[in-house]
């Protein structure tokens, strides 16, 4: 079952366990990625879209935006999906596919 961290359950907010870490995980059954985002997205009240044009100094469009639905603050996020010793940046494929150990990270804007 792949695990999913983001803006609402970060790996990196501390929970009296070494960073990073998987306490906050929202386990999930997605076989893909665009599953997985429909997962988060429900569980949280968010909605995240994937942004439609490249962000100031960026070549190519890879990111996703994502909206709070209690709050309307927006901000982007970048996923990349961790297997084994990979990351792995699918950008926007939201048809990756998904294996049970993956950790599925929406984060910082790291590349």
């Amino acid at each position: 079952m792949p695990l999913l961290f983001g803006p609402k359950n970060s790996r990196y907010v501390y929970t009296g366990t070494p960073c990073p870490h998987n306490d906050l995980a929202l386990k999930s059954s997605a076989r893909t990625l665009g599953e997985a985002i429909r997962d988060y997205e429900q569980h949280f009240n968010l909605e995240i879209k994937a942004c439609d044009k490249p962000l100031p100094g960026q070549s190519e469009v890879k990111y996703f935006i994502v909206t709070d639905a209690e709050t309307a603050f927006v901000h982007y996020v970048d996923i990349h999906v961790l297997r084994g010793g990979a990351e792995i940046c699918p950008k926007q494929d939201t048809a990756f596919l998904l294996e049970p150990d993956d950790l599925v990270e929406m984060g910082e804007l790291v590349c």
